[in-house]
């Protein structure tokens, strides 16, 4: 396959290994789509998001939402099919979206061969067909490979609407959590061991391939928009990032050679990643509470970080940009998992915060609205109780939405200051960030109390200001958005993060 099909990049091209691509807009207060029915549109679902001056619809502080362009669904509708929409998205204020592209081909496009009994690939036909029809990147992207058709075709459509693609949603999904997560070392691990293609649920193909749809979509897309940002789908496994930063695309293996010269970190400059805290927090582990949810994403980018760093990334080649586009906890607890509203609306707060001190460019909410079916932790996810069946009904907003809305507002022109944060010396006991604005170059600190008590909310402490950081007046704002003023420089705070301004 390697003769018959040369790809050898030319000496000068740009890759994820050589070109250190770089977010540096305002923190992207996130949230997934969803779909309720026929009589909600995709505009409907934005306006209760993001919010509708015009329509007098407040929304829930996003400014980033998460759609995906399906691949059967723009084959069959065509290829503009969204244009209108991400306009309209443009139109409310919303522009660096995130989009997920790679999943669904049709069955006419479909890999055929079956790399499981019984299971059929989800990968694409003809996907080691040259990408380019001269063999020259760049060039006229080669009919014959239908992915590179459909990539090029939605990233001309789409460019300027979209700042971070994620190829595949969850790619390594998968029912063996045991091998998935299992260490080095360890019987059937996918550190030292290839993920079985039966085992991926979405994908059900080798991981080579996986890597070659990383290829395809960042020679691609980088040839119509160089400013977008190519993203690893949404895993779980940093066994997985491993897998693919250590193969390269080709079928045989994943071994280097003049065809496929680069492993897969050269083909995506932004990892993005899904964390839901409630599978990290158990009875026994006593932190079912927020502070200990927020660590569950801190311990996962330590590991996501050390396996990035082993390849090289953030050392002799660029950093990754991180997104996270799934999370929450459920604001009802099932079984032994965390689940509160408290918990809830303090998770999403703190962890804005901890991600922004943490490298992470957005933060995604799992759920727009909770199920009505209320049958599970992730009917409890939303930002709003159960929709009604058509937008002119009435919306009843979470405290996790209102939540979420404080925070963005208080915080969505502002950026993470860590020589600030570091001045306020916090005790172990509390924790929060400083956030500077460029624009009145002042800052806003959040702060909360650590809660520590298994399945409470409850925490308390009070802090005081240093000598050195001139104030003699506080305001501040609760997780609704109410405010007070306290004459000195001490504040009284609880498990729920608050808004604090110096006067």
């Amino acid at each position: 396959m390697e003769d018959e099909n040369p790809e050898k990049l030319p000496k000068d091209a740009k890759t994820a290994n050589t070109d250190a691509h770089v977010y540096d807009g305002y923190f992207l207060f996130g949230s997934n789509m969803g779909w309720m029915n026929h009589s909600w549109q995709d505009e409907d679902v934005a306006d209760i998001l993001v919010g509708n001056p015009t329509k007098k619809i407040d929304g829930v502080g996003v400014n980033s939402l998460r759609p995906a362009l399906y691949y059967y669904f723009v084959f069959d509708w065509g290829f503009d099919v969204r244009v209108n929409t991400f306009k309209y998205y443009e139109s409310i204020g919303v522009r660096n979206n995130v989009v997920f592209i790679g999943d669904g081909p049709t069955e006419a496009h479909r890999e055929k061969k079956q790399y499981a009994a019984g299971k059929n690939s989800q990968s694409f036909e003809n996907l080691y067909e040259p990408i380019w029809e001269k063999g020259e990147t760049g060039s006229i992207v080669n009919p014959e490979n239908y992915y590179a058709v459909y990539v090029y075709e939605v990233a001309k459509r789409y460019k300027g609407l979209v700042k971070f693609w994620e190829i595949k949603n969850e790619p390594d999904l998968t029912y063996d959590w045991f091998c998935a997560g299992a260490e080095p070392g360890t019987i059937c691990n996918w550190w030292e061991n290839d993920p079985p293609p039966g085992d991926l649920i979405n994908w059900f193909a080798p991981i080579q391939s996986y890597v070659r749809l990383l290829r395809i979509s960042y020679e691609v897309i980088k040839s119509v928009d160089p400013d977008a940002f190519i993203c690893v789908g949404g895993i779980g496994y940093a066994s997985f990032l491993d897998a693919i930063l250590r193969y390269t695309d080709n079928p045989d293996k994943g071994k280097v050679s003049d065809t496929y010269p680069l492993k897969g970190g050269a083909w995506f400059d932004c990892l993005s990643f899904h964390c839901y805290p409630m599978y990290d927090l158990r009875s026994w582990t006593g932190d079912r509470h927020s502070d200990g949810a927020v660590n569950a994403i801190k311990n996962r980018l330590e590991v996501y970080d050390k396996t990035l760093k082993k390849y090289g990334y953030g050392g002799d080649m660029p950093q990754k940009e991180i997104i996270l586009t799934e999370t929450n906890v459920p604001s009802k607890q099932f079984d032994e998992f965390i689940g509160s509203p408290e918990a809830q609306r303090n998770y999403l707060v703190k962890a804005a915060v901890i991600g922004q001190k943490n490298r992470i460019s957005g933060i995604y909410v799992y759920g727009p609205w909770d199920n009505a079916s209320q049958s599970g932790a992730y009917d409890f996810m939303g930002l709003y109780k159960p929709l009604p069946n058509t937008p002119s009904g009435v919306v009843r907003v979470n405290d996790s939405g209102i939540a979420w809305r404080t925070v963005s507002r208080q915080l969505s022109e502002r950026k993470y200051h860590a020589v600030e944060t570091q001045r306020l010396s916090l005790p172990a006991s509390i924790d929060g960030g400083a956030f500077h604005s460029a624009k009145t170059n002042d800052y806003i600190y959040v702060l909360w109390a650590k809660t520590t008590s298994d399945l409470n909310e409850t925490a308390s402490a009070n802090y005081t200001f240093p000598a050195s950081i001139n104030v003699t007046r506080i305001t501040v704002t609760s997780w609704e958005g109410n405010t007070t003023n306290i004459n000195g420089r001490t504040v009284t705070l609880s498990g729920s993060p608050v808004f604090v301004k110096l006067n």
